[in-house]
């Protein structure tokens, strides 16, 4: 049954039509869309800034290089050639004054020599045309380039001004110079016409013109082109860079970074974000490592603890009260603490180094500091039936450095030497001068320090891999040398012979001497 339309109102529309802007157009509708989006980004592209930044550039530099050659240059030429004729005339004077001499028949100039110094004026003026008229009594012409330009009347008037001011008289058109010098040849008044042509300075010129707009349009086409491969080559580099740290950010530090060997900025901005990730990568290690090694260095002092409160708990009862094992149990809980506190020491310490707090530089005796320093060990060395023996140097042992750090690096030394040391040894601390630094050594009779962890151990949250279950979390040694070189010192692992087994360990702590004891040596 076919649709009818509605009397007083629209037309239904027939079935399967559908209305502008209805869902089967906002395709067609929104493609310009999209393509002006694009076309906004692109304008708004590094790309096109650069070409225009280049482009521009060039038409400014050809710009200013016709402005200087161009604007001056028709005046130039038109100067240099009037200039020329006028030298050449100056020069020829002296040979049409004297060198003309008059034939034996007849008076006046003799033309054979005329002839051959004209025409050696010719020369010098670069092709002007020049012509003889003789002055006395009217003006007629003895000299003339051509035969039928003997009479040349349309240089009469600049003879007739030569001969009556008795000097030289310039004309000068668009195409030409006309030069009238009055001289005496051979006891005759003569006017010597020099007609200089100047078209070929407006050929020149645009001889010269044509050939700068064609290097123009050829220099701004070559720039064109190298700008395009110039501006592709380092945004395609660039767009590398930007998708690899777009997946940085999605994927995590596993991500690969391009491999950009270019020895230019941009190699450096990819070999700066390779460097950046993995040191990242380091730190997220190390960050993983330290709460791995801080959970079960935590739980296990915190579990003992607990274990060691309740069994006190049951020795301090009213019907099993034991105060001997009460004692035993707070010395355990009390060493569990101090093993907390250490760590809590070591993360505060860590904390001011990335903060970069300022440190003191002052005179520090060296020798004063070991010795104060080991005193506070003293009952921790008896306790593990170990000696500590401090070396002081014959003289005085100054460094400029802060006395709080240095105490604190002596103080991880010895701490780390009476974990290794074996019972019935010894621990021995000594300071010396070396020259240009003041060092502090402390050395154990352990089981010293692979070669392979000679470097390692000073990276946080490190331990060595001789350790036989001793505590530490892997700060002290890395604390001990960020702080040496923050005072611009050092913390090294003493040199041992190559090829030799470990035998004990040995540290060493160098630092800048003062200026009291270099004016003193």
């Amino acid at each position: 049954m076919s649709e009818q339309q509605t009397p007083g109102g629209p037309a239904p529309r027939a079935r399967g039509t559908r209305r502008p802007g209805a869902a089967g157009w906002s395709g067609a509708a929104g493609w310009p869309g999209a393509a002006a989006r694009r076309l906004r980004q692109s304008l708004r592209g590094l790309r096109l800034r650069l070409l225009a930044a280049l482009l521009a550039t060039s038409a400014i530099t050809l710009g200013v290089a016709a402005l200087a050659l161009l604007s001056s240059l028709e005046a130039r030429l038109r100067a240099d050639g009037v200039k020329a004729a006028r030298v050449a005339l100056t020069a020829s004077l002296p040979e049409l004054r004297h060198q003309i001499e008059p034939s034996q028949t007849s008076s006046g100039p003799n033309r054979t020599q005329l002839r051959a110094a004209a025409l050696d004026l010719t020369h010098r003026a670069g092709g002007a045309d020049v012509a003889v008229l003789n002055g006395n009594p009217g003006l007629a012409t003895i000299y003339a380039p051509k035969v039928n330009d003997l009479n040349v009347p349309d240089y009469f008037s600049e003879a007739r001004a030569a001969l009556h001011r008795r000097g030289r008289i310039e004309h000068t058109t668009p195409s030409s110079l006309i030069i009238a010098q009055r001289v005496r040849i051979a006891g005759s008044r003569c006017v010597v016409i020099v007609d200089k042509h100047l078209q070929y300075v407006g050929l020149a010129f645009q001889v010269v013109k044509r050939a700068f707009i064609v290097a123009a349009a050829a220099g701004l086409g070559i720039a064109l082109l190298l700008g395009i491969g110039l501006a592709s080559t380092l945004l395609r580099r660039l767009e590398r860079l930007r998708d690899a740290t777009r997946k940085l950010e999605r994927e995590g530090l596993d991500a690969p970074l391009p491999d950009d060997p270019a020895h230019d900025e941009i190699g450096e901005l990819t070999r700066s974000f390779a460097a950046m990730r993995a040191r990242l990568r380091r730190q997220e290690a190390a960050r993983r490592a330290f709460v791995a090694t801080a959970s079960h260095e935590l739980r296990t002092p915190l579990t003992s603890l607990d274990g060691m409160l309740e069994l006190l708990a049951e020795d301090l009862g009213p019907e099993t009260l034991d105060l001997e094992d009460a004692r035993l149990r707070t010395e355990h809980a009390r060493e569990q603490t101090r093993r907390l506190a250490q760590l809590a020491t070591d993360l505060l310490d860590l904390s001011k180094l990335d903060a970069e707090v300022g440190l003191r530089s002052e005179p520090l005796e060296l020798g004063e500091l070991s010795r104060a320093v080991a005193a506070e060990f003293e009952r921790v060395a008896g306790r593990r039936e170990v000696e500590l023996a401090v070396r002081r140097p014959p003289d005085a042992c100054w460094a400029a450095a802060d006395p709080g750090s240095v105490a604190r690096i002596v103080r991880i030394l010895i701490d780390n030497a009476l974990r290794f040391a074996p019972p019935n040894s010894s621990v021995e601390i000594a300071a010396a001068n070396g020259g240009s630094v003041a060092q502090i050594s402390v050395s154990d009779a352990g089981p010293g320090v692979p070669e392979s962890d000679r470097e390692r151990i000073f990276e946080r949250f490190t331990r060595g891999s001789v350790t036989s279950g001793r505590g530490g979390f892997g700060l002290g040694l890395a604390i001990g040398r960020e702080l040496a070189q923050r005072m611009g010192g050092s913390l090294e692992l003493c040199e041992q012979a190559p090829g030799d087994e470990p035998s004990g360990a040995c540290f060493r702590l160098q630092l800048p001497v003062s200026e009291e004891d270099q004016k003193a040596t």
